[in-house]
């Protein structure tokens, strides 16, 4: 409990940070975004395989006068993995669903192009879990309610014509902690890692000023 109390008071006082030291011309935008998960969760002595989740929220951006912008999200995201013990044929499928909160700071370039990288704290919404043909069951007793991960990504968003504030965005998220209360096998830890490809949509920017 301590680890996660850190982690949501280290998100809320960079969340703070960003809208208090902002130079008189700042830009403030938000948007949405949605999009498909490449995710797996790799487990030691079973073949696991990448499946598709979907991906969709909210964000907000605080660009300073340069290059550098804050970038706040609050996400949907479909996680999890398939599994298969290659000596017996077995399957064993996991489907998990998290709110999750990015904080990633961009380097904003003039074309439209950027590049980020930053944390993210995760709340586990459901877990579920099929073993071979046998019917889905509800298994987030055995899953820690949080996660901590990493990440970088890229993106583009368009600057002209009709489709201004279209883009799109390539992000990468490693998984930190382990997310299981119970050992999977013979793996003590299992670990996240989710490839996000999707479009976003920011709105207008608007100019913020700090100045009493």
């Amino acid at each position: 409990m301590k680890t996660q109390t850190k982690i949501i008071l280290f998100l809320a006082v960079a969340a703070i940070c960003s809208c208090t030291i902002l130079p008189a011309n700042a830009q403030f935008s938000f948007g949405a975004r949605v999009g498909a998960n490449l995710a797996t969760e790799p487990a030691v002595g079973l073949y696991h395989q990448t499946l598709a989740r979907p991906y969709f929220g909210i964000f907000s951006n605080y660009q300073f006068s340069g290059p550098i912008a804050f970038h706040l999200g609050l996400n949907y995201s479909g996680e999890g993995a398939n599994y298969k013990d290659l000596g017996t044929d077995e399957t064993f499928k996991i489907r998990h669903s998290f709110l999750t909160i990015p904080f990633l700071i961009q380097y904003r370039f003039g074309f439209g192009g950027y590049i980020e990288a930053g944390p993210q704290f995760g709340i586990l919404l459901s877990a579920k879990e099929k073993y071979n043909d046998e019917e889905s069951v509800d298994a987030k007793s055995y899953y820690k309610g949080t996660d901590f991960s990493a990440g970088v990504g890229l993106g583009y968003d368009l600057q002209k014509g009709a489709l201004k504030g279209l883009g799109i965005n390539v992000r990468y998220m490693r998984g930190l902690t382990n997310i299981n209360k119970t050992d999977v096998g013979d793996n003590t830890d299992i670990k996240s890692r989710v490839l996000s490809i999707g479009l976003a949509y920011t709105f207008k920017s608007h100019a913020v000023s700090n100045k009493k």
